[in-house]
């Protein structure tokens, strides 16, 4: 035998050792797409926003206050070198913010022509929900917020509502915001 069949002989030897030792490869799960979403909280309803819809998330910035609005504008903020319109979400929907103001968050919104900053009490996390989990129609969501609401994720412990911002944008009264 020569030194080179040898060799051959022993990777052979180790080759079917370990594939009568090998286990197969687990079974694949069924992948279920998901939706990136933002989660926050207004008027003490849990909302989700599509991540594709939302520009960015900031702290409550310094307003300058304009006259002769309504009173659910804060005012305009700089951001960046552009002028950011500030809307108190809560007050817009007929109610009020409970949370401080340090915990306060602005949703950035840049769509259809329109930026502006919506001030939300909490913005929790970013999630991933899967699309198995999405229900068009839900029950349990506030009337003020039907207009803009598009279903939500059900989860065992909460339901998100899917607060859609180009729905906002298309209400007049969010638009007129001269007194």
């Amino acid at each position: 035998m020569t030194k080179r069949s040898s060799a051959f002989d022993t990777l052979l030897s180790l080759s079917r050792q370990f594939t009568e030792t090998a286990r197969g490869l687990p079974a694949q799960e069924d992948i279920v797409p998901t939706r990136k979403v933002a989660c926050f909280s207004i008027l003490g309803v849990h909302l989700a926003m599509a991540l594709e819809e939302l520009t960015e998330i900031i702290e409550l910035p310094q307003c300058t206050r304009l006259p002769r609005v309504n009173t659910w504008v804060l005012g305009v903020a700089n951001l960046r070198g552009r002028l950011l319109p500030v809307i108190n979400l809560a007050e817009f929907l007929g109610g009020a913010l409970f949370a401080p103001p340090k915990a306060q968050r602005v949703l950035v919104i840049d769509m259809m022509g329109v930026f502006v900053g919506l001030v939300v009490d909490q913005v929790y996390d970013m999630r991933h929900f899967g699309i198995d989990t999405f229900q068009q129609q839900l029950e349990g969501v506030p009337e003020v917020l039907s207009p803009y609401a598009e279903g939500g994720f059900v989860q065992s412990d909460k339901t998100w509502i899917l607060l859609r911002p180009g729905q906002l944008i298309s209400d007049q009264c969010f638009m007129e915001v001269a007194v």
